[in-house]
Formats: structure tokens, sequence, C-alpha cells
């Protein structure tokens, strides 16, 4: 039986696509954690068809314990699909959208560390912030209610802290000088004195010590240039595509007390971003954009199906 999909099903689509783009560029036979993976993602994808809530919710701790000490880009991809999963799937139980919440927020949590090599994608982080408000906890009258408490400004700026840290990186981790047009190259082949070989061949297939090391040498500058260049393109994808929606929470959180996304509370921002960011040029990036994504947001959306002038764009008979 199939999942009945309560949210969204792109989810877990934008999941496997994303998974896809990023770790395509590394060799299988050099990546031993692929296959376990797919394994991995396959046991949460049988519970999901048997939309076993209880079953996902004690394989949750043990798929995130595992991955975070195994390899950051594969835990934050798992944990994309955890929370996805708790997310999207019609378990017909409102904890699932808390589960999805608190696997989101502590995978961000543990990717907020000063050590780098412990960051997730961006576009995980990015993806995740999503599944931090779902259901209930995603209505007006649930911020209402909150805003009514003692604590409201300081649980705001805890939840904002992972929006906003999230848009600075993306920002400085933008290369302005990134040119598209220059690709990575076509795939390197053996060094010549090698004699005759296969397509794709192997460095362990080359018997002269020298002609392999020269060969792992020149496979590796390779990989490295598909790693960045797929990093920048992913970037430029994600603050096309993912930060608007990023934006449009940041625009909820910060328009109280009615949270209709019509007017941003700039003091509370402010001491936010002064709170969250260190870097000021990031805060003033984050902060104009803000306000632009609040005029866009304002202005009268065309109606569907109109040309200019409010014409139907149909040629006169």
């Amino acid at each position: 039986m199939r999942p009945q999909i309560k949210i969204s099903t792109m989810l877990l689509l934008i999941v496997l696509m994303a998974a896809i783009t990023s770790l395509a560029a590394r060799p299988e036979e050099s990546d031993p954690n692929q296959q376990e993976s797919r394994q991995d993602s396959a046991r949460i994808q049988a519970l999901a068809e048997a939309l076993d809530l209880q079953g996902l919710e004690k394989l949750a701790p043990e798929l995130e314990k595992k991955w975070f000490a195994k390899d950051k880009t594969y835990y934050g991809y798992m944990m994309l699909h955890v929370c996805g999963t708790f997310a999207s799937c019609d378990f017909n139980n409102n904890r699932q959208y808390e589960l999805a919440r608190q696997y989101a927020l502590l995978a961000l949590a543990k990717s907020q560390g000063p050590d780098k090599a412990d960051r997730i994608p961006i576009e995980v982080e990015f993806l995740l912030l999503m599944s931090v408000r779902e259901g209930a906890l995603s209505s007006d009258k649930y911020l209402q209610s909150l805003a009514q408490k003692d604590d409201w400004a300081n649980e705001r700026s805890k939840e904002s802290k992972f929006y906003l840290q999230a848009w600075a990186r993306l920002e400085s981790s933008i290369d302005p000088n990134w040119d598209p047009n220059n690709s990575p190259g076509a795939f390197p082949l053996p060094p010549a004195g090698v004699g005759r070989y296969g397509s794709g061949m192997s460095p362990e297939d080359i018997e002269d010590p020298n002609l392999r090391a020269e060969y792992k040498a020149a496979l590796n500058e390779y990989w490295q240039k598909v790693a960045l260049y797929n990093e920048q393109y992913s970037l430029r994808r994600v603050k096309k595509e993912d930060l608007p929606r990023l934006q449009n929470r940041l625009l909820i959180l910060y328009s109280g007390p009615v949270f209709d996304s019509k007017n941003l509370e700039t003091d509370a921002l402010q001491q936010d971003l002064k709170k969250h960011i260190a870097d000021k040029k990031l805060r003033d990036v984050i902060f104009n954009g803000l306000k632009k994504r609040l005029t866009e947001e304002s202005e009268p959306k065309p109606k569907p199906g109109l040309g200019p002038r409010g014409t139907t764009g149909r040629r006169s008979q």
C-alpha cells in the first residue's frame, strides 16, 4: 500500500534529486557509504508505505546517531528523509509534525558548530528548515498564542537563529567570481605509457607505481573541480528557489502580533541579527533582502491567464 500524502509529496522527491546531484560526484568505489545509505533509505520508505509511525519513531534516533558519526553529508540527507517522511505521510497523528520539527532542529543544531567539517550541505540545511514548522505549528493562530507569552521574544530569537545563520552561510559561501561556463572538463584519461585501457579505468589496474600515482592525482584534481562546480551551481539554485521560502518564514516570524507578513518588526529583527550574525555586511544584506521581500509580497499579484492591461493574450477574431 502506498502512503497517503498529507502535506507534500514533493519534499521526498526533492530529497532524492538533491541527493543524486550532490553525491553523484563521489566515485562509488571510494565511497562505501553509498550502498549503506540506500539500504537505510529503503528502511525509511518501507515504514512510510506501511504508515508505521511507531516504527519510524524507533528507527529515527538509530539513524541520527549512526550517520552523524559516519559522514555529515549523508547525515544531512538521511535526516531530511526522516523529517520529510514524518511531515508528509498521513500517519493521522499530530505527533508526527512535532517529530519532524524535533529531528530537523537537532540536525540543524549539530550543524551549527565551529568545525566546518560538521556542517551539512547548505541545500539540506534550507530544506530541513522547512520541516521546522509543519501542520499546526505553521498556523497564524499558533504564533499569535505564542506571542502572548512572556518569553516570546526569546523563543522567536532561538528559532530565527537557524534561519538567519543559514541565510548568512549561503551569502558567504557564494563565490562572486565563479564562471558557470568554466566546467570541470572531460574525465581524465590514463597517462601515456599505460598501454591499452578501458573507459573509466581504475588506478589500481595500472601496474607501474609512478603512472598509477600520476593517474590518481589527475582523478583527485578532476573530482575536486566537479565538487566545487556542483557546489557553486547548487548555491545559486538555493538562492533562487529556496531562499524566498526562508524569507517568507522570517517575514511571518517578524510580522507580529498578527503574523500576516505585511508589517516588519524592524527593531526586533535588528536586535536578533546583531545577536546571531557577527558580520555587519551580512546583517545588512539580510535586513535589506527581507525588506525587499516584504515589498514583493505586498505587491498585487496578476490574475492567472491575464496578459498586459488585463487582456487574456488571445488574438481578436
